[in-house]
């Protein structure tokens, strides 16, 4: 904790050396930084890991435990001044990107993580210096400490050496000058490899978060111009999706290394969803999706040295679900979020949870056609399979 109070007490000072320096006068003239509205940001998280399976539970009653972490992250990003209708609706938001680097008290058990993400940050209200806002993180985690049958036998939490990166939060900011803005805010990270590899129960943790920016621009020119009246429309979208979902052997017959590689079972499937846009930002809706889940009634042989998937019919891997929808909408992106509930699959001994949920992102790269990834989890922190989407949209007033 005394490193990370020197670290802030350091980014205090040289921001403050920039703002009143000549390196401040010299960025005025930069007419890519002007155009751009960039700003730097340093965001310290500390907190705690979250006992959310038995590895962390465990590990949380030692004295030198995973039960509190800390991270860096040194971000850069845009800040939107209202020149398309999106941004003026979003309350002049700002998106970029950034790179995360956490610590634990014992990095034999996960390793120090380092991610690259991409977020996006807007405000509920704004009344003068001050904002409360909310932010939503994306990306991909890499150097873990991941598990090992022999050398990280116990790390159940995290079984790859890459993982899904998911953040959420809020955050007080206020404005300390033209130039320098200090936030204070609390989140939520999800840490997951979609189960391409097990034991994958994920890692989940929740942090004080504090930052400091800097703008490399003087104050921005914001448009309200462009504002027009709400007009709702339907959407019947039409989606498929595929994947695949990791399988260990839990018999004998092979060695250790080949039982925990396990077999990847293919999963795919079609969703339909009609949706209603009620604000220029949210969708809400119901939907169905058709699925054949590959390791569901599965069995595992072992063929000589190697393993192999169990022949079943293909109805013995058929599920049908339907969900509510909801999107929030910023301009060809999207946010998911539909928790979802089976009505017909066949029983098994290892069956998941009855509910499911679903939380993915997905970008229009044409008007009504759009790709995305969506990770399918069950009670809310356990990843099932990530599902990779196309679609289609069809609307109507």
């Amino acid at each position: 904790m005394r490193k990370i109070s020197y670290t802030v007490l350091s980014l205090l000072i040289v921001a403050v050396t920039l703002h009143n320096s000549g390196y401040a006068q010299l960025i005025h003239t930069d007419s890519l930084i002007l155009k751009n509205h960039l700003k730097t940001e340093f965001r310290i998280d500390v907190g705690n890991v979250l006992p959310t399976n038995a590895f962390v539970r465990a590990q949380n009653t030692d004295a030198d435990g995973l039960a509190h972490y800390y991270s860096y992250s040194l971000r850069v990003s845009k800040q939107t001044t209202g020149d398309q209708l999106w941004q003026q609706r979003y309350g002049y938001p700002n998106y970029g990107a950034g790179i995360y680097s956490a610590f634990f008290s014992d990095t034999k058990k996960l390793g120090n993580p380092i991610a690259i993400y991409g977020f996006f940050n807007a405000p509920f209200f704004k009344i003068n210096r001050v904002s409360l806002n909310y932010e939503l993180g994306l990306g991909l985690t890499f150097n873990w400490n991941s598990y090992n049958p022999v050398e990280n036998p116990n790390n159940i939490a995290i079984s790859a050496e890459k993982s899904v990166y998911i953040d959420a939060g809020i955050s007080l900011k206020y404005l300390l000058t033209q130039r320098l803005e200090l936030s204070l805010g609390y989140g939520f990270t999800h840490f997951s490899n979609g189960a391409l590899k097990l034991p994958n129960k994920g890692l989940n943790t929740e942090a004080t978060k504090i930052s400091l920016s800097y703008r490399l621009f003087n104050s921005a020119l914001y448009r309200s111009d462009l504002q027009t009246p709400f007009n709702g429309f339907y959407e019947w979208i039409i989606s498929g999706y595929g994947g695949a979902r990791n399988m260990l052997y839990q018999g004998t017959g092979v060695d250790l290394a080949t039982s925990m590689k396990g077999v990847n079972f293919a999963v795919y499937g079609i969703s339909n969803t009609l949706n209603r846009q009620v604000s220029y930002k949210s969708k809400i809706g119901i939907g169905m999706t058709m699925e054949f889940n590959g390791s569901q009634n599965s069995q595992i042989v072992v063929n000589g040295a190697s393993l192999e998937k169990s022949n079943l019919p293909f109805d013995r891997h058929l599920a049908l679900s339907i969900y509510p929808s909801y999107e929030l909408v910023v301009n060809k992106l999207s946010l998911i979020i539909q928790p979802g509930i089976y009505l017909f699959r066949m029983n098994t001994a290892n069956m998941t949870p009855i509910m499911y949920q679903r939380i993915g992102v997905k970008y229009h790269f044409l008007k009504n056609t759009f790709a995305g990834i969506n990770l399918r989890a069950y009670n809310y922190y356990e990843s099932d399979f990530i599902e990779w989407t196309f679609g289609h949209r069809i609307c109507w007033i």
